[in-house]
């Protein structure tokens, strides 16, 4: 009888959850065998230093994870690529486990003369192309987000080959995006007043980056960008990642940039 009321509510909670209704709506496919195994979420933020790290655990500016190395008995371990502040060459050791997967972020094939950049998607699927022959690759199920390569996952988002969150919202209807909007208008006041908030620090720091003698165009150039990626990309990531999390998706990997 307690386990039936346990169901009951368990499902009519589900029934008011964002994430859920999103599922629904937009007809996401759930993961199947998943719903009891063990899954892995891996957050990465991109360019954070050991060093950088370490002083913000210091000095209190990341509560949540010094409470888990504090009570949870999480560890912190090292993981360097053989290149400093390297994206692709991090994934490609982390995804695929090919240590040195490129030279650096951008560079010329000495065997071709072509010139690689790891932003660009042709270049990203020949390299991870080769990877794939290497390593078992170490997200398939799973879903990447941000990320350089797509590490064998089945959904890619707002990567190089995949820009976006993918076609599922790309063929949503419209009136069904509508009715997300309106059930989520909090999230997105909220993310609006922290745009706003960012917006005014990057016109702060730009003006102070044309005291200081920087380059106009690249300083007023880098304000939206700001904003875009340090607030909108972010929260358009989280919103992604707890809708992949109700799925079951068995392993998901997310970048902060």
């Amino acid at each position: 009888m307690i386990f039936r009321v346990e169901i009951f509510f368990r499902r009519l909670a589900s029934l008011f959850n964002r994430s859920e209704q999103a599922i629904r709506l937009l007809r996401l496919p759930h993961s199947r065998g998943t719903a009891t195994a063990p899954g892995v979420i891996m957050v990465q933020i991109d360019g954070l230093s050991l060093s950088q790290f370490q002083h913000a655990l210091k000095k209190k500016k990341m509560p949540f994870i010094r409470e888990l190395m504090r009570k949870e008995s999480y560890h912190l371990h090292v993981h360097y690529s053989g290149l400093p502040s390297s994206t692709p060459a991090v994934q490609g050791e982390l995804f695929y486990g090919v240590r040195g997967a490129v030279p650096a972020f951008s560079f010329i094939n000495k065997k071709t003369g072509k010139i690689f950049r790891m932003y660009d998607p042709d270049s990203v699927a020949e390299i991870e192309k080769l990877l794939k022959k290497k390593g078992t690759p170490l997200l398939t199920g799973g879903s990447v987000y941000t990320g350089i390569f797509s590490g064998g996952a089945e959904e890619s988002h707002f990567c190089p080959s995949s820009l976006g969150w993918g076609s599922f919202i790309r063929a949503a209807n419209p009136l069904v995006l509508a009715f997300l909007f309106i059930t989520n208008i909090v999230s997105f006041i909220r993310v609006a007043l922290l745009m706003g908030v960012e917006f005014l620090l990057a016109v702060r720091d730009c003006v102070v980056g044309l005291i200081n003698g920087h380059n106009l165009i690249k300083e007023l150039t880098f304000v939206p960008a700001r904003v875009g990626i340090c607030i909108l990309l972010r929260e358009l990531i989280t919103i992604g990642v707890k809708i992949d999390i109700a799925r079951g998706l068995p392993i998901i990997h997310l970048n902060f940039l």
